[in-house]
C-alpha cells in the first residue's frame, strides 16, 4: 500500500477499517488511576488481558491491510513541481477502478475508467474506488497533488462565480491569489515556503455539496445540523511527508457570526468521523504523545474577530490569527484541559483556502478523554446550547448562585458542583485577556460528568476578542446563566476572594502562566510557527475588503505581513505582555480579589528556610496545611517566622503574611515552596 511504502505505519491502516471500532484502544487520560490488589489471580488475568489485546491488535491490523489493499494509489499526496504518473491497482478480482478529478465520489456513472497510468502535470485532486460487477463501490481513496506554481495562480475559473444568496443579494465568490502580494519583491521569494512551512489539510467533496444553491454548505452557510453535513475526504500531510493520513468523514460549516457571508467569506468548518463514512473516529497524534489522539470531531477555525476579514477596520488592523490559540494554550499552561490546536494550510477541492487552526472541539468526547467515562456520561453545553445530557444540574447551580453565596453552606454547595480552582483560573485568564465577546449564549464550553459528585468544568472557546488594549477592564461584565454571573455571585464570598487571590499568586508571579515572560513566550511560539505561513493568507484574503467587498467601516486596505501583521505582533511583545500582568493585578486589588498586602518571599539555602515580606508577620506551616483558617483565623499548625528555620528535605512549606491580628487583619495570598 502507498502509505506503507512511505513509512506512515500501521496507524494509517486503521483509518480504512470501515465499521471497526478499533480506535478505542489508545489510552485515556484520567484524573485517578484505578487501584487494585495485585494477587496471583489478578496477575493471571492481566496476562490474559494483554494476550487478548495483542491478538486483537494483530487481527485488526491484518484486517486493515486486507481492507486497505482493495485499492492502492501511488504516489502519495503532497507537493510536486514536475509531471509524473499515477498508478492505481486492486488485487481483488471482479471489480474495475473508476476515478474523478473534480472532487465527486467516483462510480461507473460519474467517473472515468482507469485503464493506464494517469499523467499529472498540475494541481489535481483524485478520488478513486473499485466498482464491482453488481455496481457496489468500495471505499473511496483520495489523493491531492499540489503544484505550487498552480496554487499561486489559482483563479477558480471553473468554479461558481457566486456562493448563493444572502439578504436577497448574490454573494460574490473569491478564489484568486492576489498577484500584488504573490509578485511583490518582499514576498515572492517566500511564497513556496509559505505554503509548505506548516502541514496541509485537503478536504475533497462533491462540488455541489460545497456550492450548489440548494444543497451546498458554502452557498448556505447559515444552515446547520446533520442535514447540512456532507461526505468528504480529509487528508493531512506535511511537506516532508513525515506526517500524513487520509480518512473519509463528513464536513459542515462551523460557528456562529462567522457563518454570515457579509461578516466573513472564509467560513470555519467542522470535520466529523462516523461509521457511515468509514471509521468511527480518527486516530492520529496531532497534539503530542501525552494528549488524546482519538477524535470524532475536529474544528477548522478560520478566524473572524481581529482578522483581516472583519467588518471593523480597527479589528482588521489588529489581525494576528493567534489570540484564540494563545487563550486555549494558556488554559493548558494553567494546568487544565483545553482544546489543543495546530495551524494548517487548508485546500478545498484543490483550491488554497487559507490559514486555519485545526483544533479539538471541547464537547462530549473531549470531556470523556480528559475526565474518564463514556461520552454518554456527560452533560455538555456550548453557551446556552445543550450539546448532550440536560440542564438540570446547570439550573440547580445557577439557581443556587443567584440566591446568593455569602453564607458558608451555600458556598460549600457550589464547591460540590463546580471545579472551583479550574473556574477561578478560567475567569482569571479571561480577565487577563479582557475578553470582550462572551455572554450566556456563546463563546464558552462546559461539561459535567453525570455522577452524584460530578462538577462543572469550563473550557476556553473563541477567545479572539482578547489581548486588545493593554489597560482594558472587563471584570464587571455580567450576564445571567453565564460564567461571569457565577463569578460575580461567588466574589461576594470572602473565602472565594482569598481562593481567587491564591490562584492569582500562582499564575501572576514567579514563573506563572500569566507572568510577562511566560505569556509572551507562549505567544511567540505560535507567531514563529506561522510567520511564513501568514504570507500565503495575505495573498489569499488580504485584499478581500480592499478589492472584493468593502463592508461597514474602513479603511479598506490590502493587508500584508510587513505593514499589518508584524506591527501588531511587535505591539503585543513591546506593550501588552510586559505591562498587562501588573495592570490586571491592580484591577484585582481594586475589587478585593487580591490583597493589598504582598505575599512573602520564600527561599531555601542549605536546607534553611528564609522568608521576608514588606509588610506584616509571616506565618507558615510545614505539614501541607494552610496557616490561615477559613474565616481568617490562625491555624494551630502555623508557626510565626522569626529567623531562618532548618527543614528536612521533602518538606512542603505554605506561608502567608498577616497585617494585623488573626480574624480581623488582612492575610496575603498563599505561597508554597518545596525543600529539596
Amino acid at each position: 500500500m502507498a502509505s506503507e511504502a512511505n513509512g506512515s505505519g500501521d496507524k494509517n491502516f486503521l483509518q480504512r477499517l470501515k465499521g471497526w471500532r478499533v480506535l478505542k484502544l489508545n489510552s485515556r487520560v484520567s484524573q485517578s488511576p484505578p487501584v487494585f490488589l495485585y494477587t496471583p489471580y489478578t496477575r493471571r488475568m492481566i496476562r490474559l488481558l494483554l494476550l487478548l489485546t495483542s491478538l486483537r491488535w494483530q487481527l485488526v491490523l491484518a484486517a486493515s491491510r486486507m481492507y486497505a489493499a482493495e485499492l492502492t494509489i501511488l504516489p502519495e499526496s503532497g507537493f510536486y513541481s514536475t509531471p509524473f504518473e499515477v498508478t492505481m491497482a486492486s488485487p481483488s478480482s471482479g471489480g474495475r477502478i473508476f476515478y474523478t478529478t473534480n472532487g465527486a465520489a467516483p462510480s461507473s456513472h460519474s467517473g472515468a475508467l482507469y485503464e493506464r497510468p494517469i499523467t499529472i502535470a498540475g494541481t489535481t485532486v483524485l478520488r478513486a474506488a473499485v466498482v464491482r460487477e453488481n455496481e457496489t463501490s468500495g471505499t473511496i481513496v483520495s489523493r491531492t497533488y499540489l503544484f505550487t506554481a498552480n496554487v499561486l495562480k489559482q483563479t477558480g475559473a471553473d468554479f461558481p462565480a457566486t456562493w448563493g444568496l444572502n439578504l436577497g443579494q448574490l454573494v460574490p465568490a473569491h478564489y484568486a491569489m492576489d498577484s500584488a502580494i504573490v509578485n511583490h519583491p518582499d514576498y515572492r521569494g517566500q511564497m513556496t515556503e509559505a505554503l509548505r512551512s506548516i502541514p496541509s489539510l485537503s478536504v475533497l467533496a462533491d462540488r455541489d455539496d460545497w456550492f450548489n444553491p440548494q444543497r451546498g454548505i458554502y452557498a448556505n452557510p447559515r444552515e446547520s445540523g446533520s442535514d447540512w453535513e456532507h461526505p468528504a475526504s480529509v487528508e493531512f500531510f506535511s511537506a516532508d511527508s513525515r506526517e500524513r493520513f487520509q480518512i473519509n468523514g463528513g464536513v459542515r460549516i462551523q460557528g456562529g457570526w462567522n457563518r454570515r457571508p457579509e461578516e466573513s467569506p472564509k467560513h470555519s468548518l467542522r470535520l466529523v468521523f462516523k461509521k457511515k463514512y468509514g471509521a468511527q473516529a480518527l486516530l492520529f497524534p496531532f497534539f503530542g504523545k501525552t494528549a488524546p489522539a482519538e477524535f470524532d470531531t475536529l474544528i477548522l477555525r478560520g478566524g473572524c474577530n481581529n482578522t483581516w476579514l472583519h467588518w471593523n477596520g480597527e479589528e482588521r488592523r489588529r489581525g494576528d490569527y493567534l489570540r484564540d490559540t494563545w487563550m486555549r494554550d494558556t488554559q493548558l499552561a494553567m494546568g487544565h484541559p483545553a482544546a489543543r490546536g495546530r495551524f494548517v494550510q487548508l485546500y478545498l477541492n484543490g483550491l488554497y483556502w487559507g490559514l486555519y487552526n485545526l483544533c479539538e472541539r471541547p464537547g462530549l468526547a473531549f470531556a470523556a478523554a480528559h475526565f474518564g467515562g463514556a461520552k454518554d456520561d456527560y452533560d455538555s453545553r456550548n453557551g446556552d446550547h445543550i450539546l448532550a445530557g440536560d440542564d438540570v444540574a446547570w439550573k440547580k447551580l445557577m439557581t443556587l448562585a443567584n440566591a446568593g453565596l455569602t453564607n458558608e453552606e451555600a458556598f460549600r454547595s457550589v464547591q460540590a458542583q463546580l471545579d472551583l480552582p479550574g473556574f477561578i483560573d478560567y475567569m482569571m485568564l479571561n480577565f487577563y485577556g479582557a475578553n470582550a465577546d462572551w455572554d450566556r449564549s456563546s463563546n464558552w464550553y462546559a461539561a459535567r460528568r453525570r455522577t452524584p459528585n460530578g462538577k462543572f468544568h469550563f473550557f476556553v472557546w473563541d477567545g479572539e476578542r482578547t489581548l486588545e488594549t493593554v489597560d482594558a477592564n472587563t471584570i464587571e461584565f455580567d450576564d445571567d446563566e453565564s460564567p461571569p454571573r457565577l463569578f460575580h455571585k461567588l466574589r461576594a464570598n470572602a473565602e472565594f476572594r482569598i481562593m481567587f487571590a491564591d490562584r492569582v499568586q500562582r499564575h501572576c508571579f514567579g514563573s506563572g502562566a500569566l507572568t510577562p515572560a511566560a505569556a509572551a513566550a507562549r505567544y511567540r511560539s505560535h507567531a514563529d510557527e506561522i510567520h511564513t505561513a501568514i504570507v500565503a493568507e495575505s495573498a489569499r484574503w488580504g485584499n478581500y475588503r480592499h478589492a472584493v467587498h468593502q463592508y461597514k467601516t474602513g479603511p479598506y486596505e490590502r493587508y500584508t505581513v510587513n505593514e499589518h501583521w508584524q506591527p501588531e505582533i511587535r505591539r503585543l511583545f513591546n506593550d501588552y505582555f510586559p505591562k498587562r500582568t501588573a495592570i490586571v493585578l491592580q484591577q484585582f486589588r481594586e475589587r478585593g480579589l487580591y490583597p493589598r498586602i504582598d505575599a512573602p518571599t520564600l527561599l531555601v539555602s542549605a536546607k534553611f528556610l528564609n522568608a521576608s515580606a514588606p509588610r506584616g508577620k509571616i506565618h507558615f506551616a510545614t505539614n501541607g496545611s494552610d496557616p490561615r483558617l477559613p474565616g481568617g483565623g490562625l491555624s494551630p499548625n502555623a508557626t510565626l517566622y522569626e529567623k531562618p528555620v532548618e527543614l528536612p528535605a521533602g518538606t512542603l512549606v505554605k506561608a502567608r503574611a498577616l497585617a494585623g491580628e488573626p480574624g480581623v487583619g488582612e492575610w496575603s495570598a498563599l505561597v508554597e515552596l518545596s525543600v529539596f
